[in-house]
């Protein structure tokens, strides 16, 4: 009995040598652990150190144009990079003479982003009340009618698929196919319809001052104006809101739409409670749209026309944020021309992060997924 004992004892692996390879993959277990944790938190962290230091830099060269205007600068309509000189006037309004020459007195340089926030706003706006319609419907037709005819598939990959075209691709067709086209059929058809409807004439004539005197002249209709630039827009903006909104309609439950039905709801009235159950979401996804609308610039500067002006009328040209950016950028003196372009650049940044944190909360919600 001692001798089997003792076989047995020597032939079990003893605390020892089995706990040491076990301690050893449980220590290398835990370091791994906390690199990982480690890399992880420093990607945050690094993305976040990113977007801090680009508001910086962003705030520190647009100081001197803050510094200048201040808030007024978002509310100023005039945009002069060039001093100018005019006759000084007195008080009476009459020129001054010194010596028998006229007194000139220099104008400095002023800035305003008013025109150019004005042209962001309106073409996004057209662009998502063009954009936001088809995107429902589409989104509608992709959950509730698309698997039945087995096409859900291939139609959301060409839907998203016109997200992966680049945008200079859409300033191209914009300029050289859509703006002819509305400038030969679109235009002229509109305005032979709804030029003489009254309250509707402010879209294809403006009003200007010539020699102090105030007339009434037409709007060339070139096709490159506020309204190509939107559709471009429109366009661009549809793969992302259509994509969003198919993922909130597909997260209704389906107990929803039976009810709907099962209390006498027609089909359509069964998709309006869908859209009604999911409106939150659904508004993130607009408000994404807005996003990408409104921080779009080599497609719009290409078919937007780049007249620095505040008109109501569609078919005259405008300018937006990223529009101006990209035409006066290069080009700019270094001071307070530049200043004021970091400026327009940081408000349009605040901008788009605004409408981004808004969407992201109606999309996500509260609480973290994850935490679910």
């Amino acid at each position: 009995m001692t001798t089997d004992a003792s076989a047995i004892s020597a032939a079990a692996p003893s605390p020892n040598a089995s706990g040491g390879p076990a301690r050893s993959l449980r220590r290398s277990f835990r370091f791994g652990d906390a690199m990982l944790g480690l890399v992880c938190r420093g990607s945050a962290a690094i993305i976040a150190l990113m977007l801090g230091a680009l508001v910086l830099v962003l705030l520190t060269s647009a100081m001197p144009a803050i510094k200048q205007f201040g808030l007024g600068f978002l509310v100023s309509s005039e945009w002069r990079v060039n001093e100018l000189e005019r006759p000084l006037k007195d008080a009476a309004g009459q020129v001054v003479m010194e010596d028998g020459e006229i007194v000139m007195e220099t104008i400095k340089p002023a800035f305003g982003a008013l025109p150019v926030i004005y042209g962001t706003a309106m073409s996004s706006l057209i662009a998502l009340a063009i954009a936001v319609p088809l995107s429902f419907g589409a989104a509608l037709f992709l959950v509730r009618v698309a698997p039945t005819l087995r096409i859900a598939g291939p139609l959301s990959f060409l839907i998203e698929f016109l997200a992966a075209i680049p945008s200079l691709a859409y300033g191209i067709w914009g300029l050289f196919v859509l703006a002819p086209f509305l400038q030969s059929h679109v235009g002229p058809a509109i305005k032979a319809t709804l030029e003489n409807v009254p309250g509707l004439r402010w879209m294809f004539y403006e009003s200007v001052t010539i020699a102090g005197t105030v007339v009434e002249r037409p709007i060339p209709i070139t096709g490159r104006d506020m309204l190509c630039g939107s559709l471009v827009l429109a366009i661009m903006i549809l793969p992302i809101v259509t994509s969003v909104s198919r993922d909130v309609l597909k997260a209704v439950p389906r107990t929803q739409i039976e009810g709907t039905l099962a209390l006498g709801a027609t089909w359509w009235q069964s998709c309006v409670a869908m859209l009604r159950y999911g409106r939150s979401g659904l508004f993130g996804a607009v408000m994404l749209g807005l996003a990408r609308a409104a921080g779009e610039t080599m497609a719009i500067t290409m078919v937007i026309g780049n007249n620095n002006q505040i008109n109501p009328s569609p078919f005259a040209p405008a300018q937006t944020m990223a529009s101006l950016l990209a035409n006066e950028f290069a080009e700019a003196s270094e001071g307070l021309h530049q200043a004021s372009l970091l400026y327009v650049a940081l408000v349009l940044l605040v901008m788009s992060l605004l409408f981004n944190v808004i969407a992201r909360r109606l999309v996500v919600g509260k609480a973290s997924p994850a935490g679910h």
